[in-house]
């Protein structure tokens, strides 16, 4: 039987409480991961996978991973590729992220989160059955919350859109809201500003039309800037449905940029966190950015 032609159940996420429930291949590696004194409160197995990592690329499998809580911070392991040893196990400080991106699109799951080990910069990126978002449990929110400097939030918190939230997002789609509250505010923030703009698009004569900038609502609380955007589409008419997520701890920002370009504009976040500097760039329709920039004045 082919890696495609097994049942879908097989390649989905599932938790797991405590080392022994971790499959054959993984268990020694988390076993070597982690620190003498360190204890797993949680973990989320990511089965092997079988897909292309682009359209036009053969499939190939993917190894088996797993992101392990430990009630301060989160590790990564991954099996190694055959005939390859494995990659070296990341651990990732919610007191050195830059930011994190996941990516929500039908059954495709994606969570990067750049961070920093001794100044180093570090990159987490991982894929998986978006069956695994369901799946994520306290810990993953716990873990966020430290990132962006909030308390532990209730399990059974309520992220319901309140009146005065209503009024901030009156201009953003049913689609953005409840992303925003399902993915991003969960934390318990307070929501303070937001801007939103329809895809941005460039006419060509003798060609596709070119989008510049895809249907995006950024937002600003009193603790994060969170961005919500469609991934780029070819045509006009699409119906895409997933929504990328990003979050930038406000305590991670050292400045912002708007760099004018025409019908849209490069808004760039200088970080600074963990010892690591770099920038993270969204670009925005110009009435939007001019709308951000006059939100972050205010913050």
């Amino acid at each position: 039987m082919e890696p495609w032609q097994k049942n879908a159940s097989e390649f989905h996420p599932y938790l797991i409480a405590t080392v022994d429930e971790l499959p054959a291949e993984l268990r020694p590696l988390v076993e070597a991961a982690l620190p003498p004194d360190a204890v797993l409160a949680s973990g989320l197995v990511v089965p092997a996978n079988y897909r292309a990592k682009a359209p036009d690329e053969a499939p190939e499998t993917i190894p088996a991973q797993a992101l392990i809580f430990t009630g301060h911070g989160m590790w990564h392991v991954q099996q190694a590729a055959e005939g390859q040893p494995a990659p070296a196990p990341i651990f990732i400080d919610p007191a050195n992220i830059r930011w994190i991106r996941s990516s929500h699109l039908l059954l495709y799951g994606r969570l990067e989160i750049a961070s920093a080990t001794r100044r180093e910069p570090t990159l987490l990126d991982i894929e998986f059955n978006a069956v695994g978002w369901r799946q994520k449990d306290q810990n993953w929110r716990n873990l966020v919350a430290e990132t962006v400097g909030r308390p532990a939030a209730a399990p059974d918190a309520a992220t319901a859109t309140t009146p005065r939230d209503a009024a901030i997002l009156q201009d953003a789609p049913e689609k953005f809201v409840d992303g925003l509250h399902r993915y991003g505010l969960y934390t318990g923030e307070t929501l303070r500003g937001a801007a939103f703009h329809p895809a941005v698009w460039k006419q060509h004569l003798l060609a596709f039309d070119e989008q510049l900038a895809p249907d995006t609502l950024i937002t600003l609380t009193d603790a994060s800037v969170l961005i919500l955007t469609e991934e780029k589409a070819l045509v006009r008419r699409s119906n895409d449905l997933g929504l990328l997520i990003t979050r930038i701890p406000r305590q991670a920002i050292a400045g912002v940029q708007v760099e004018k370009r025409g019908p849209v504009d490069d808004v760039t976040f200088a970080l600074d966190r963990g010892g690591v500097t770099d920038q993270y760039r969204v670009t925005l329709a110009h009435e939007a950015a001019e709308a951000w920039g006059e939100i972050w004045e205010r913050r």
